[in-house]
């Protein structure tokens, strides 16, 4: 007989739900977050027992741990829960029971497990991008304090040059003078993190025929390739381009019933961080390649209206995460001429 077992992850705890195939409850247990603990609990069932963890922030060591000891576990994505999070009545256990039930009808909206080996470097890359937008953040304060002093000459560049020597002849009040110089020496601290940040990747990935080819790509350069590649992952986790498209975020979603269709649908469902990265390559290829220029203008004139700029940009986003889909999975060479003919 198989077993099925649903782990409700919280911060601190665990709660374990085993059932049988008669949705028997056989376990229902909460236990701190030990990995000893949870084996110990799913061990008379092992053999043939699978397992369902729900991704929430901490989901590694607990669904390394188990596959690395030789259970059968499946990672479950959090956006098709709802009968979990959408329920009157939510209680740790009810919730394992629930992912139990799910996983032995087979209807568990499975999440990609990335590859234990490389994710601590696809976070770094991401937390490389939120020191990117503290250090933007501090720049932008550090624009406001000139501005409340009723300076009006710094540009958004120009902030970017002040150092520590400017600040007494910027600001006459010693309290400001002090709030400046903070607001510097963080911008100095994110500076070398990310420089840091930069520099580690970097050396991880620059052997990589793959990686060398996605900078072919017209607004792809250094950081934006090393986006793409550590959070695509394995290519091969998407059927086709359609798939790598709508979870790179570059198509809307589509709401159909009866004769009514509406466009826009689920555009929060996946990775942000390629929507970031196809979005910026996208401007910057647009600002600097002839040919995308045009494409791109006559996709303004084509949807000419509210949003139209918008629209065109996506367009272009859209072309480039096909150009990465197929350079990825098949190892093809980039070619402007495909996709932006004129």
């Amino acid at each position: 007989m198989r077993f099925y077992c649903g782990l409700d992850l919280s911060a601190r705890s665990c709660q374990v739900c085993v059932i049988d195939g008669r949705m028997k409850v056989l376990v229902q247990q909460k236990v701190r977050n030990d990995l000893e603990d949870i084996m110990y609990l799913l061990a008379p069932f092992k053999k043939t027992l699978e397992c369902v963890v729900e991704s929430t922030f901490n989901w590694y060591w607990l669904v390394d741990g188990l596959q690395e000891g030789g259970y059968e576990v499946c990672l479950a994505h959090t956006l098709g829960l709802s009968m979990i999070t959408g329920a009157k009545v939510k209680t740790d256990p009810r919730d394992a029971l629930a992912l139990a039930k799910l996983l032995r009808a087979g209807m568990i909206p499975k999440a990609y497990v990335y590859p234990k080996e490389t994710r601590p470097v696809r976070d770094l890359a991401r937390r490389r991008i939120r020191v990117v937008n503290l250090r933007a953040q501090e720049y932008v304060s550090l624009g406001r304090l000139l501005l409340q002093q009723g300076t009006l000459d710094y540009r958004r560049y120009d902030i970017k040059l002040i150092i520590e020597e400017d600040i007494e002849g910027l600001f006459r009040n010693p309290w400001i003078q002090l709030n400046a110089k903070h607001e510097l020496a963080r911008i100095r601290l994110y500076t070398a993190q990310i420089r840091e940040m930069e520099g580690k990747i970097s050396e991880t990935i620059k052997d990589s025929l793959k990686y060398s080819r996605l900078l072919d790509i017209p607004g792809i350069g250094k950081i934006l390739a090393i986006t793409i590649f550590y959070e695509v992952g394995d290519i091969s986790r998407f059927p086709s381009d359609r798939d790598f498209s709508s979870y790179s975020r570059v198509v809307t979603g589509v709401a159909q019933s009866g004769t009514s269709c509406k466009k826009g649908r689920g555009s929060k469902q996946g990775s942000s961080y390629l929507k970031w990265a196809f979005s910026q390559a996208a401007v910057y290829a647009v600002k600097n390649y002839p040919k995308i220029q045009r494409f791109y203008e006559r996709q303004r004139r084509r949807h000419r209206g509210k949003g139209e700029k918008l629209i065109a940009y996506s367009i272009v986003a859209h072309k480039l995460a096909l150009a990465v889909y197929h350079i990825l999975r098949d190892g093809t060479k980039y070619n402007e001429e495909i996709l932006f003919r004129n």
